[in-house]
């Protein structure tokens, strides 16, 4: 089975209202008037008379083959033709409606259509997919990480490509709906399903809350601007009032330490998958917590923040009441795994 995630907004708007009142994936091209309001009169005549009769995907790809509706090109777009050849039954469709996640599942019965009157003309939201159970799943704060950021950019329908999420939107449709539709679901409790359910936001969060346990360090939050890219904020120590950095990095993304020795105080490295390179220490594969460091110790600058380190004080029962509530929904996931 399949993750997917689905943008809603089409050239007639947005989408959803389609989606939660008939059940459905829905989406664009739906071969509207504005679609070919550039056509000659005879030809846009010639494409209403056969879009009333579309009754299949092999209808809708022999009016588009031939009229070249869209930027003239005599193939149906890779996403119509996505929805039609790769969503199954039993896959699972995340969409975002007004800062709220609803999760999907397709039934056995679900089948493509081109299903054409006023308001999906209007909406541009003809092309669908029958039979979506929709549920509601709450704000940003409860959906991982993983989802979160596949609506930042991408095509309208694409995969999402992580184990942690497939696990969770299948535990969490069980949920829901009160039985074990998917069966044998296993939740791994380590560092690489931990960070593919954070958000980027939620592990600077944690990088916060871990410095400020370990090392008393107090978050500066009027210091985390878009215009500071090289950190995310300033942090005190409250020993000396000195400056510490923190770069957050979730993903395969490398920080090179040097990029950060000009900075007037310690700078601490983090990244979810990738390596932290020239980082101040004995020994290249140290990493983790830097105890008693010496603001003035100008042989330990760069401090790398392991993603084992950072798990484990996760999961530790000092974070419980430090970490903010959508990092703490996810270890407290995470715990049921360890139980």
């Amino acid at each position: 089975m399949t993750i997917w995630r689905l943008h809603l907004n089409t050239s007639g708007g947005n989408c959803a209202d389609v989606c939660f009142k008939n059940k459905v994936m829905a989406m664009g091209w739906s071969i509207t008037d504005r679609h070919i309001e550039n056509f000659t009169e005879a030809r846009k005549k010639k494409i209403c008379e056969q879009r009333v009769n579309i009754n299949s995907y092999e209808d809708y790809e022999k009016l588009i083959k031939k009229w070249k509706v869209y930027d003239g090109k005599s193939y149906v777009p890779a996403t119509v033709r996505k929805l039609y050849w790769e969503v199954k039954p039993d896959d699972l469709v995340w969409i975002r409606y007004n800062g709220i996640y609803y999760l999907g599942r397709v039934g056995d019965t679900s089948q493509w259509v081109y299903n054409i009157n006023q308001d999906n003309l209007q909406k541009d939201a003809a092309i669908q997919r029958t039979d979506i159970e929709w549920l509601e799943v709450g704000d940003e704060s409860t959906v991982p990480g993983f989802v979160a950021t596949a609506f930042i950019k991408g095509r309208t329908l694409q995969r999402i490509n992580s184990e942690a999420v497939q696990i969770f939107s299948q535990h969490y449709y069980n949920t829901k709906i009160g039985k074990e539709h998917y069966q044998g679901l296993t939740i791994e409790a380590n560092p690489e399903e931990f960070y593919d359910l954070l958000s980027p936001t939620d592990c600077e969060d944690l990088v916060c809350a871990y410095l400020s346990y370990e090392y008393k360090y107090i978050v500066i939050p009027s210091t985390n601007k878009k215009s500071t890219e090289l950190y995310e904020c300033i942090l005190l120590d409250p020993e000396d009032r000195s400056h510490v950095y923190i770069q957050v990095k979730k993903g395969n993304v490398d920080i090179d330490a040097n990029d950060f020795r000009h900075l007037q105080g310690k700078v601490f490295l983090f990244t979810s998958e990738g390596t932290v390179k020239n980082p101040d220490s004995n020994n290249e594969n140290i990493k983790g917590t830097v105890k008693n460091l010496d603001s003035n110790n100008e042989n330990i600058k760069c401090i790398s923040i392991s993603p084992e380190e950072l798990f484990k004080f996760a999961m530790s029962d000092e974070a419980k009441n430090i970490v903010s509530d959508a990092i703490s929904y996810w270890t407290e996931y995470m715990r049921k795994a360890l139980k």
